[in-house]
C-alpha cells in the first residue's frame, strides 16, 4: 500500500523541462505561421493591382468608345496637369479627349478603387478639374502614359502600370514603350 501512494505523488505536475519543451514548440509554430502569412500579403496585393488594372482598362476602353481616343496628355485651363490626374478626371466625367472641361456621366466605378483625396466632381456644377489620382494597393498612383500627339510616341495604345510594393519605377521610354530596365522596376505590374 505505501508503494501505491508514492508513485502518485510523483506524478502530478509537469517538469519544468516539460513547460519549456512545449513553449518552444509553440514559439516554432508562430514563428512559421508568421512567416507563411507574411508572404500571403504581398501575392494579394498584387492580385489586387491586377484586378484594378481590369477596371481602368475597362473604364478606358467605355470612354474610347465615348470620344473616340484614350485621355490624352492636353493642356486645361492653361495648366498642365499630370497624366494621372487627366486619368483620374477623363474617367470621372470630367474632361473630354480635346481637354474642355465638362459633365459627362463616369465610367469608372469608384466603389471598387482607391482614390488620393476625396475630391470629385459634383454633378451639375461647373466642371473644374478635380486634383486627385487612382491608387494602387500600395498607395502609390498607377501610371498612366498615352501622347499619340508626340511624334515619337510609337505606341499604338497607352502604357497603364503600378510601380509594385517597392514603388519604384523608371518612366516609360520616350517613343511610349513599356520600360523594364533596373532592377527597381522588376516588380511593376502592367496592363496587358
Amino acid at each position: 500500500m505505501g508503494s501505491r501512494g508514492q508513485s502518485a505523488n510523483l506524478k502530478s505536475g509537469f517538469s519544468v523541462f516539460e513547460i519549456i519543451g512545449v513553449m518552444a514548440v509553440i514559439a516554432i509554430i508562430m514563428t512559421m505561421l508568421v512567416m507563411s502569412l507574411g508572404g500571403i500579403r504581398p501575392a494579394a496585393d498584387s492580385k489586387a493591382a491586377q484586378s484594378e488594372i481590369i477596371l481602368i482598362q475597362q473604364a478606358l476602353e467605355a470612354y474610347k468608345s465615348r470620344f473616340g481616343e484614350y485621355p490624352k496628355k492636353v493642356t486645361v485651363g492653361g495648366s498642365n496637369p499630370s497624366m494621372e490626374v487627366i486619368l483620374f478626371n477623363a474617367l470621372m466625367g470630367t474632361l473630354a479627349s480635346n481637354g474642355k472641361l465638362g459633365n459627362f456621366s463616369s465610367v469608372l466605378d469608384r466603389n471598387n478603387l482607391s482614390f488620393a483625396t476625396t475630391n470629385f466632381p459634383l454633378v451639375g456644377v461647373t466642371p473644374a478639374l478635380a486634383d486627385n489620382q487612382l491608387l494602387d494597393p500600395w498607395g502609390v498612383p498607377y501610371q498612366y502614359r498615352y501622347d499619340p500627339v508626340d511624334a515619337s510616341w510609337e505606341n499604338f495604345s497607352y502604357v497603364l502600370f503600378s510601380a509594385g510594393p517597392n514603388g519604384i519605377y523608371t518612366d516609360v521610354t520616350a517613343e511610349g514603350q513599356i520600360n523594364e530596365s533596373g532592377a527597381g522596376n522588376q516588380d511593376n505590374i502592367y496592363a496587358e
